[in-house]
């Protein structure tokens, strides 16, 4: 007899197309340690918005009353064979599409709505990374794949070009077994980063990180760094194009995310900086884009 378990890793892969569908317990206690740690030393630089969230990833009851497990699911966004971007000015590859937010928040709401017609009794909490969620330590605990030392999850066969979705529920699943993997001796990604934004401990200095400067700073880039962010106007793929998991890593096939369907990677070159479609990642952006797009010009 088929579980809804089962049934719910069917319809996720089969029906919604995700690349994977796992299943884990919400309690995070080691992996909130280093996350605590990681506030502590003020690397999430100005995302107050972090610190907020604490509180909802160290106690899911707060989002969802009598949570029970957690279902983590993750699609693939590569969406070029080549191994880097050789535009002159840059963004990064899950950019170019439609906003992952609006995306995978669809797929999530048909997820979430299977579950409460095979139970109507079972209740749901569902997001991604801007919800206060901690998806990556979730991904890690269910399986997905192993913490690479750019703090990426890689999953071998996939690599690390995807997004993370989950859904809190308060029904008792059977969770599944980590993945007991590491990126070994390693260390192209540490010794690629042009910030130095990678700690030795596989944990991130976002203040020093390119898109964090990019895209969640208020301020923008001055003229070094501008230099030192090599092109790379919004986001930054460098640790992740150096990834050896990622050179055999799969296209998507969602459509949504190849560039023909957003902004497109010549977006920097060709588009007008103006007109900046809503349903695109750098929207909330637009305003630092602008003022970076324009230095950049005169300094690359």
């Amino acid at each position: 007899m088929e579980t809804l378990k089962s049934k719910i890793f069917h319809f996720a892969t089969q029906t919604l197309g995700f690349d994977d569908c796992r299943f884990t317990t919400p309690e995070l206690s080691d992996a909130l340690v280093i996350y605590k740690e990681w506030l502590d030393h003020g690397y999430h630089g100005e995302m107050d918005y972090l610190k907020k969230h604490f509180k909802f990833k160290e106690n899911p009851e707060l989002l969802l009353g009598g949570v029970k497990s957690a279902i983590v699911l993750i699609k693939n966004y590569r969406n070029t064979l080549e191994p880097k971007i050789n535009t002159r000015t840059k963004l990064a590859r899950y950019a170019v599409g439609k906003d992952y937010h609006f995306v995978i928040g669809e797929k999530l709401k048909e997820l979430e709505n299977f579950i409460k017609n095979q139970n109507a009794d079972i209740k749901c909490y569902a997001g991604v990374d801007s919800r206060p969620i901690a998806e990556r330590s979730l991904a890690l605990k269910a399986g997905i794949g192993f913490l690479g030392k750019n703090s990426m999850v890689i999953r071998p066969g996939l690599g690390s070009y995807f997004f993370i979705g989950v859904v809190l529920t308060t029904h008792t699943f059977e969770p599944d077994d980590v993945l007991k993997w590491d990126c070994g001796s390693c260390r192209l990604c540490i010794d690629a980063c042009p910030t130095q934004a990678i700690n030795n401990d596989s944990t991130l200095n976002a203040v020093k990180c390119i898109s964090y400067q990019t895209i969640e700073r208020k301020d923008p880039l001055s003229a070094d760094e501008i230099k030192q962010a090599k092109g790379w106007l919004f986001g930054c793929d460098i640790c992740q194009e150096v990834c050896p998991y990622n050179t055999t890593a799969p296209l998507t096939n969602w459509k949504e995310f190849l560039p023909e369907s957003g902004i497109g990677f010549d977006f920097f070159e060709k588009r007008k900086l103006e007109i900046i479609p809503k349903d695109s990642a750098v929207y909330r952006s637009r305003a630092r884009i602008i003022q970076n797009h324009k230095l950049a010009n005169e300094l690359i």
